[in-house]
């Protein structure tokens, strides 16, 4: 029997599939609903050695940005992902990036904002930074989250256009 070279992956595991082959040098994040699989699957790859990334566990979704953004205008290759409220902590720190033009990608899985509580998948999120002068790209299936977070890291690192990328998927 030959071994098939298809692997079935919900968005959560393709886009740390993503990442493991993107192997940035650093990824800062906070866990937060639905995002929480996807740096907990890359975090076990950092554990196991499969990658070399410096992985920063921070206490917000504020610092993950802030820590973003030191290590990519220091040169780094970044990564981070969020989501919902989460996202909403980060906008201070949106326009910064974009500002400074730095190549980080964003993994985004879209859930509403509370009100009071709502962990449904909704792009107000998104939409909410859509000004920041970040590029969004939207996928609509798991195989759009895989590809679009590998183009969003080449977008983000061309030298004609160094702006930062948040890779959308519904959580």
């Amino acid at each position: 029997m030959v071994a098939s070279k298809y692997m079935p992956l919900d968005g959560a595991n393709a886009v740390s599939q993503a990442m493991r082959q993107i192997n940035p040098d650093v990824v800062a994040a906070y866990p937060i609903t639905p995002q929480t699989a996807v740096v907990q699957n890359y975090s076990q790859y950092v554990a196991d050695g499969i990658v070399n990334t410096e992985f920063i566990p921070v206490e917000s979704e504020h610092a993950a940005m802030s820590a973003c953004i030191g290590a990519s205008a220091a040169g780094a290759r970044v990564m981070t992902a969020t989501a919902a409220n989460g996202l909403a902590l980060m906008w201070e720190m949106l326009y910064i990036a974009s500002g400074m033009r730095l190549p980080i990608v964003l993994t985004v899985v879209n859930r509403a904002l509370s009100s009071p509580l709502n962990i449904h998948c909704d792009h107000s999120d998104a939409m909410g930074a859509r000004d920041a002068g970040w590029l969004q790209f939207f996928a609509e299936s798991g195989q759009e989250a895989y590809d679009n977070t590998i183009k969003a890291m080449k977008i983000a690192e061309n030298a004609n256009l160094l702006l930062p990328v948040m890779s959308c998927q519904d959580g």
